[in-house]
């Protein structure tokens, strides 16, 4: 499972606390938040948890989200369900080339299996369409797109799926990708769902100001007479 160094990035404001029922049980969630660079200072709203939030380096433009542990009732054999984020132009070539193709004439996010994987043969396409899911997402000042990929090759025991995502503020964009499941838990285990919920609580905020900066000087001592 992927570590994200949250105890050296760690950057997370909790704004807010709130009860949300799910399944007759309460789950205490939280907003927090972190600089991933110009344009991209975000917050997100994630299960409290001992060891989670949101973790940054503004001057790579890169960082963690994790929810570690788990709510108790999501029920995963996952110990904790984490995403590497990263902020782009939202015009990057890398961001707009992924399985999930934005439709010209709809504005719709779709699946495009030969841009992804490649060519494929009738029996290849038949396999890999059904590992494969694309969402439209839309967050408070944001939208674009997720996708999971499951593993088609490999130890069935240890197959996963992924899901990888960006959200579209331009002229920037944060993107992410993480661990959603083990394939052998089927559905029950399946945490595509907590995941997207999160990634589409995710808000763009204003820029933060350097803590060093420092306002002009008013004096005019060393001005031209």
């Amino acid at each position: 499972m992927m570590k994200y160094g949250l105890a050296a990035l760690l950057t997370c404001i909790c704004l807010s606390t709130f009860a949300d029922v799910d399944k007759s049980k309460v789950l205490v969630q939280q907003r927090v938040q972190a600089n991933y660079g110009v344009g991209c200072n975000i917050a997100a709203i994630v299960p409290q948890s001992t060891d989670g939030g949101l973790g940054s380096d503004p001057e790579t433009g890169m960082g963690g989200l994790a929810v570690n542990p788990l709510p108790k009732n999501w029920k995963s054999r996952l110990d904790s369900l984490g995403f590497n984020l990263y902020c782009k132009s939202s015009e990057d070539p890398i961001v707009n080339s992924r399985l999930a193709q934005q439709n010209p004439k709809t504005g719709v996010w779709e699946k495009d299996l030969e841009k992804w994987f490649g060519k494929l043969t009738p029996e290849e396409r038949r396999v890999l369409d059904k590992a494969t899911r694309v969402f439209n997402l839309k967050a408070p000042n944001s939208s674009g797109y997720a996708f999971t990929e499951e593993a088609t090759t490999g130890d069935e025991f240890r197959r996963e799926r992924r899901m990888i995502f960006c959200l579209f503020h331009p002229p920037k964009a944060i993107c992410g990708g993480g661990v959603v499941g083990v394939l052998r838990d089927g559905s029950k285990g399946d945490l595509t769902q907590h995941a997207l919920k999160i990634i589409q609580s995710i808000e763009f905020l204003p820029d933060v100001k350097p803590l060093d900066a420092t306002p002009a000087s008013s004096s005019g001592g060393d001005a031209h007479q």
